[in-house]
C-alpha cells in the first residue's frame, strides 16, 4: 500500500496512534508489548498501515480503540481470563470474532463444570459410590459455602436460619452441575433458593408494588434445572449459531438492563430496599460470568418451546415498559440541579405520592452517576 492510498484509508475517520493508546491507560504496567498481546487475544482492534513517515509505516487504530481498552481495563479489575474478558467485551458491543467467542464461553463453562466436580469428588468418602455418596460430598461444599462470612462469602438477601440456607445453597449447585439428585429435591427445597437470593419477595405486595411471582416455588427451578445447568449450557454453546449468538446478546442486554432498572424502580416506588425480589441482579451484573450466564440461557430458552413464548413476553416488558421509564430517570439525573429543579416544577400537578416516588427514583440514579450534590440539599432534590 503506497503512501497516497494509506492516506485515503484514514480520510474523513478519526484514528488514534499506540501512543494514544498508553496514554488512554495511564497504567505504566500497560505498555506496548501488553497492548500486542490483547491485539494478537482478540481484546484489541488490529492495527491499519495508514500512512508513512519517512521510510517506516504508520500504523493506527480507529477512534473507538479507546472505548474498548477502556472497558477491557475496567474488566481486567476483576478477571485476568482471556477467555472471559473476550466474552465481556463481545457482550458489551465491541466487535469481537463470533466464532472466537463462541469458543471462550463454551471454554469458561466447560472449566467451571470441571472445577466444581473436582471440588465436590475430593469430598466424597473413599472407596463410597452412588448417588448417594456424591449428593453427601455435594452437601459438605453447601455448607462450608453456606456458613462462610466476609468478602468471599455468598450474599445474604434475607434472614434465614442456617440449615436452611445450606440445603439451599447445596440444592443450587446440584442444579447448576445437572446432578440428578436435585431435581428429585426440587418440591422440597425451591422455596429455601428463592429465600437464599431474595426472590422471594417478588411473591408479596409492597407498599403499592403489587406480587408478581406465582406459582410454585420449583416449577420456575424446574425450567434452570432443564436448560440452565452447566452440562446443558455447554452443549446450548457447542451448537449455537452465530445468529443465535447475535440475537442472544441484544435479548440478554435487555434482560440484564431491563432487571436492573426494575429493581432500581421499585425501590423508588415503595422507599423499600429489595421489594420486587431482584437485589442480586445489582451483583450480578458486575461479575463478569455475567455475559456468560446471560447469554448461554437466552440461546437455551429461546431454543425450547416452553420457555420461548415466555422470554420474548418479559423481553418485551422490559423494553417497553422498564426500560423507558430508565432512559428517562436517567436524563433527569444528569442535569444539573437548577435545571432539574425547573424540571421538577413542571411535574407539580402529579399526586404527592408521585412526586415522592419520582424523586426517590433520580436519587437512586444520581448515587449512581455519583454528580456533585449542593452542600444544603445533597440530593439536590428539594423537599
Amino acid at each position: 500500500m503506497g503512501v497516497q492510498e494509506s492516506a485515503d484509508l484514514s480520510e474523513g475517520t478519526e484514528r488514534v496512534t499506540t501512543t494514544d493508546l498508553l496514554a488512554a491507560a495511564n497504567d505504566p504496567s500497560v505498555t506496548t508489548r501488553t497492548l500486542e498481546y490483547w491485539r494478537h487475544e482478540g481484546l484489541l482492534p488490529k492495527a491499519e498501515r495508514t500512512g508513512q513517515q519517512g521510510k517506516r509505516p504508520e500504523w493506527t487504530y480507529s477512534v473507538e480503540a479507546i472505548d474498548q481498552l477502556a472497558t477491557l481495563l475496567r474488566q481486567r479489575s476483576k478477571t485476568k481470563d482471556p477467555d472471559l474478558l473476550r466474552a465481556c467485551l463481545w457482550f458489551d458491543g465491541y466487535p469481537l470474532d463470533v466464532a472466537r467467542v463462541r469458543t471462550s464461553i463454551t471454554a469458561v463453562l466447560s472449566r467451571l463444570l470441571e472445577a466444581m466436580t473436582k471440588e465436590i469428588e475430593k469430598r466424597r468418602d473413599v472407596g463410597a459410590s452412588g448417588d448417594d455418596a456424591h449428593w453427601a460430598a455435594l452437601e459438605q461444599v453447601g455448607r462450608t459455602l453456606a456458613r462462610k462470612r466476609g468478602s468471599n462469602a455468598l450474599p445474604r438477601y434475607g434472614r434465614q436460619p442456617q440449615v436452611e440456607r445450606e440445603r439451599a445453597v447445596t440444592l443450587a449447585l446440584g442444579l447448576v452441575l445437572g446432578d440428578a439428585g436435585a431435581s428429585a429435591r426440587l418440591e422440597e427445597d425451591a422455596s429455601r433458593v428463592e429465600r437464599m437470593i431474595g426472590l422471594d419477595r417478588g411473591r408479596r405486595p409492597h407498599a403499592g408494588l403489587p406480587a408478581w411471582l406465582n406459582g410454585p416455588p420449583d416449577e420456575g427451578l424446574t425450567g434452570f434445572a432443564n436448560f440452565g445447568s452447566l452440562p446443558a449450557l455447554i452443549e446450548t454453546m457447542r451448537t449455537a449459531s452465530d445468529e443465535e449468538l447475535a440475537a442472544s446478546r441484544g435479548l440478554a442486554r435487555i434482560m440484564l438492563d431491563g432487571m436492573t432498572a426494575f429493581a432500581r424502580i421499585a425501590n423508588a416506588f415503595t422507599g423499600m430496599e429489595n421489594p420486587a425480589g431482584f437485589g442480586a441482579i445489582s451483583v450480578f451484573r458486575d461479575d463478569p460470568m455475567a455475559a456468560v450466564w446471560l447469554v448461554s440461557f437466552v440461546i437455551a430458552a429461546a431454543r425450547s418451546s416452553e420457555l420461548s413464548e415466555g422470554l420474548r413476553t418479559v423481553v418485551d416488558s422490559l423494553s417497553n415498559q422498564v426500560l423507558p421509564v430508565d432512559t428517562r430517570a436517567r436524563e433527569l439525573a444528569s442535569l444539573g440541579n437548577d435545571e432539574l429543579q425547573r424540571r421538577l416544577s413542571e411535574l407539580s400537578t402529579l399526586p404527592f405520592v408521585e412526586q415522592v416516588r419520582l424523586k426517590r427514583l433520580i436519587a437512586e440514579y444520581r448515587d449512581e452517576l455519583s454528580l456533585a450534590a449542593g452542600p444544603e440539599d445533597p440530593g439536590g432534590l428539594g423537599g
